[in-house]
Order: C-alpha cells, then sequence, then structure tokens
C-alpha cells in the first residue's frame, strides 16, 4: 500500500481514520469536516444532519445496537470494549500521516471534532496538518474549496 492514500468526508472522515487504525501502514489519510474519533467528543458535540433518516424501532440495526448495549453497556472510555472501537486509541501506532480540514461555520459537523483530533496528533509523532477556514460550511464550498483541495492534492504528492 504504498501509494495508497485515503480520503474521508464527514462520517467517511471517522471511517478513514479506523481503517488507518487497522492498517497503521497507510501513508496519506486526508479528512474534510470528520466526526466521532471519541466517545466523550460525540456525546458532546452531536451531528446535526438534516439528511439523518433516525433508525426505525424495528430495524436490524436498532436491534444490533440493542444487542451490543445489553452485551457492552453505554459507551464509556473507561470501559475496555468501548476504548478498542475508538480509533483515537490507536494514533502512536500510525505509521503515515493525517491532514484534516474544517470550516468554522460547518452547521453538521462541529470544527471542535478537528480541533479536538488535531490537539491529539500534537502528542504524538505522527505528521499531521490542520487546515481551519472561517467558511465554506460542511462541504468546505465557496471560496475556500480550491485551497482545501489545491492543499489535498500537495499533501498527497508529499507523502505518496
Amino acid at each position: 500500500p504504498q501509494k495508497v492514500g485515503l480520503w474521508g468526508h464527514s462520517m467517511a472522515g471517522n471511517i478513514s481514520m479506523r481503517t488507518a487504525a487497522t492498517k497503521p501502514e497507510i501513508p496519506a489519510v486526508v479528512i474534510w469536516a470528520g466526526a466521532g474519533y471519541t466517545y466523550a467528543d460525540l456525546l458532546s458535540y452531536r451531528i446535526s444532519d438534516t439528511s439523518f433518516d433516525p433508525v426505525q424501532s424495528n430495524s436490524s440495526r436498532l436491534r444490533k445496537r440493542e444487542q451490543l448495549r445489553k452485551l457492552y453497556g453505554d459507551p464509556d472510555v473507561a470501559k475496555p470494549f468501548w476504548q478498542q472501537l475508538a480509533p483515537v486509541n490507536y494514533l502512536n501506532d500510525l505509521q503515515g500521516s493525517i491532514q484534516l480540514h474544517h470550516a468554522a461555520d460547518d452547521s453538521v459537523v462541529d470544527v471542535r471534532y478537528s480541533r479536538d483530533l488535531n490537539e491529539l496528533l500534537g502528542k504524538t509523532s505522527v505528521p499531521h496538518e490542520f487546515y481551519e477556514y472561517e467558511t465554506g460550511e460542511h462541504n468546505i464550498a465557496g471560496v475556500n474549496f480550491d485551497t482545501a483541495m489545491q492543499r489535498t492534492v500537495d499533501f498527497y504528492k508529499k507523502y505518496l
């Protein structure tokens, strides 16, 4: 995987972090407006996505979620099971680099998710970059899009 890089937006940023935790040799991960790296952040900041379709009471997904809660309780970082699921617990194992982008006016995913992840990365030897844009909303649209995209391309050129 010397030339494989990951790019994730929003919850796909979370998936990218989880993938990097399981494949720490991935050389470059870029996340735009990512969320849900720690359970504490998820409980504090939530996600305000109007397109979210809540789980129906009779769905298979809800039954599986309830089964997990019965076995392991609610998400709690003090419990070993939940510790193992949080991708930030594997940051020190990463061999690649991470770049984060987030707009301060994102009304879907709070910018504090990225700020907190950047702070955690600062306590490791993982090469990382964090870019916060004043505007751009959840998709980093408008005047900051070209800058964010160029930074992403440059990051991949550097690390892939």
